[in-house]
C-alpha cells in the first residue's frame, strides 16, 4: 500500500500494520470571546474512544473517496446539527501523532479545520446526536491550552507542547490576548 497521504486512497480501511488512516479534526472558534467549542463523549457503547471526556468540536475518520473537507462538513452537521458552507472551513495543518492515541492503535494523519465565527453560536442552537455527542460548551482557548498542558483527566490528552500546539500558536498570532477570568 502507498503512503502517499496526498491523495484519497479507495481502500482505506484497509491498511497494512504501520499505515495510517486519514482523520479530521474540527475547532469552532468564537472571536469575540475567544473561546472555542467543546463537546463531551458520550459514555455510549458506540464511542471506543474517550467515552465521557471533553474534546474536539468535532472529529472523524474520513471515509474511502471522500475529501478531508466533505468528511469535516458532514460531520459538524452530523454530530451537533451545524450546515456550514465550504469556505467557512480553514484547513490550518495536518499532523501525525507523536504516539497512537485511539484504544484499537490505529494510527492518524489528521486534517485539522477552523471554523471562526465572531460570535458564539448560541448552544440551544446545536443538535446534538445524542449516540454520540452528550453535551456542549464553549472555553477560551487558552485555559483549555491550560487544561491539556496539566493533564486534566476530564479532558482528552493533546500534547500542547508538540504538534497539537500549533492550534494554539496560530490562534495567539491571529487575536488580540483577553485576560481569563
Amino acid at each position: 500500500m502507498k503512503k502517499n497521504m496526498d491523495i484519497t486512497v479507495l481502500f482505506l480501511f484497509y491498511v497494512g500494520v504501520g499505515d495510517y488512516n486519514r482523520a479530521v479534526h474540527v475547532w469552532i472558534f468564537a472571536e469575540s470571546t475567544q473561546e472555542l467549542l467543546l463537546q463531551l463523549r458520550s459514555v455510549s457503547n458506540s464511542k471506543e474512544s474517550w467515552p465521557g471526556l471533553w474534546n474536539i468540536s468535532t472529529a472523524s475518520q474520513i471515509a474511502a473517496g471522500d475529501s478531508s473537507l466533505v468528511t469535516a462538513r458532514r460531520k459538524l452537521q452530523k454530530e451537533l446539527g451545524v450546515i456550514l458552507p465550504k469556505d467557512a472551513f480553514e484547513m490550518i495543518f495536518d499532523f501525525l501523532p507523536e504516539t497512537v492515541r485511539i484504544t484499537n492503535g490505529d494510527k492518524f494523519k489528521t486534517d485539522v479545520y477552523l471554523v471562526t465565527t465572531l460570535d458564539p453560536i448560541p448552544l440551544e442552537a446545536f443538535t446534538l446526536q445524542e449516540s454520540e455527542v452528550s453535551a456542549v460548551k464553549y472555553i477560551h482557548y487558552l485555559k483549555y491550552k491550560s487544561l491539556l498542558g496539566s493533564q486534566n483527566s476530564e479532558y482528552v490528552p493533546y500534547d500542547v507542547d508538540g504538534q497539537y500546539g500549533q492550534l494554539f500558536d496560530i490562534l495567539t498570532q491571529r487575536y488580540a490576548l483577553r485576560s481569563i477570568c
